[in-house]
């Protein structure tokens, strides 16, 4: 059964010219996090490494949703730009589990005031850069990384 929410008859609708080899492009596509929940159970997203999801509608439920996904386990670069995310959404990323090759994460036109932020600085992703506004990227220091083996 559809699910009046959504446009996409299925998770193909979605992919359709839109999976370029590791390259999943949906910036754009005003995709609500209803939508996005047929990506987060497809096994193809295994084969994503760069997730651009600039420009959608998926919010805090919807990044809350994303890093549930462990079929994302091997996406490096992150796009949520314009996803009226807030710093609730960056706190669930700075949880993610299933997001270790994560190094490269966009944000910028969020609604974000800092908290979620440092919530990010202070996980374990192994993050190296990220733009919050335009010309405004962080990177992560080696130090910042370092855990001592016990």
């Amino acid at each position: 059964m559809m699910n009046p929410n959504c446009r996409f008859e299925n998770v193909e609708a979605i992919f359709e010219g839109r999976l370029r080899g590791n390259q999943l492009m949906l910036s754009g596509k005003g995709l609500t996090h209803e939508e996005a929940r047929l990506l987060w159970q497809s096994p193809r997203m295994q084969e994503v490494s760069w997730l651009d999801l600039d420009d959608n509608n998926l919010g805090d439920q919807g990044v809350q949703e994303l890093v549930e996904c462990s079929f994302l386990e091997n996406v490096q670069y992150l796009n949520l730009n314009q996803n009226n995310v807030s710093d609730e959404g960056l706190k669930f990323l700075a949880k993610a589990k299933y997001l270790g090759k994560l190094k490269r994460l966009h944000l910028k036109g969020n609604p974000i005031k800092g908290e979620g932020v440092i919530a990010l600085f202070n996980s374990d992703l192994l993050l190296s850069t990220f733009q919050i506004n335009d010309g405004w990227t962080c990177k992560k220091r080696e130090g910042w990384r370092y855990k001592p083996q016990i």
